[in-house]
C-alpha cells in the first residue's frame, strides 16, 4: 500500500511526520510532497519515507534555470563586483531596486506565460508506484490533489482523506490517542 501525503502548505508538519511513520510501521510506503524544505528542516522522517520538494524539482527545469541566471544571478554578481568598497551602499540599493522594479515583474510575467509547472512535476513524481491513499493535509494542497486526480483518468482513484487515521486502512493503534468529537471519533 502506498500513501501519498500532500503537505504543500506545511501546516500540519508534526502530524504528517507521525502519520508517515505509522504508514511505514504498518508495512506500507509513504511519500510526502512539500512545497519547500525550509519549514521542514527540524522534522525527522522515519527511514523509508520519500520526501519530494516541489521547489527543488521546479528549479531543475531548464527554463527556470535560464530565467534565474539571466534575471537574478548575473545582475546580482555584476552589481556586487562593482559595488565593493565605497560604492557598497549604492550597489545594494541598486540591487534591491533592480529586483523590485525589473526582475520580480519579469519573473511573474514569465510564470504567467508558461503556466504553473508544479502540477505536471507532481504528477510525474507520483506516477510510480500507484497511490492507494491520498492524504490532503492542508487547504493549500487541495487544488493540487484535485488536479492530480484529474490527471489519473482511466486509473483507479485512490482513497482521499484529511488524515491517515481516517483512511480506513490505518491499524487500530491510531495516532490520535484521545477521541475528538469534531472529527467524528466516538467519545
Amino acid at each position: 500500500m502506498h500513501v501519498l501525503f500532500l503537505s504543500v502548505g506545511s501546516v500540519r508538519r508534526r502530524a504528517v511526520v507521525e502519520e508517515s511513520r505509522q504508514v511505514i510501521a504498518d508495512g506500507g510506503a509513504a511519500t510526502v510532497v512539500v512545497d519547500k524544505m525550509g519549514p521542514w528542516s527540524r522534522e525527522t522522517f522515519a527511514t523509508g519515507v520519500r520526501v519530494i520538494d516541489l521547489a527543488a524539482l521546479q528549479r531543475r527545469l531548464p527554463a527556470d534555470r535560464v530565467e534565474q541566471a539571466a534575471l537574478y544571478k548575473a545582475p546580482r554578481k555584476l552589481l556586487r563586483t562593482i559595488g565593493r568598497g565605497p560604492l557598497r551602499k549604492v550597489s545594494k540599493r541598486a540591487e534591491r531596486a533592480y529586483q523590485r522594479r525589473l526582475a520580480d515583474p519579469a519573473h511573474r510575467a514569465f510564470v504567467r506565460m508558461r503556466g504553473d509547472q508544479r502540477d505536471r512535476l507532481l504528477a510525474r513524481a507520483c506516477a510510480r508506484p500507484t497511490v492507494d491513499v491520498l492524504v490532503v493535509t492542508d487547504p493549500v494542497a487541495m487544488p493540487y490533489a484535485v488536479r492530480l486526480l484529474e490527471r489519473r483518468r482511466g486509473h483507479a482513484s485512490p482513497r482521499v482523506c484529511f488524515s491517515y487515521d481516517y483512511s480506513g486502512v490505518a491499524t487500530d493503534g491510531q495516532n490520535r490517542p484521545d477521541p475528538d468529537s469534531a472529527q467524528g471519533d466516538n467519545p
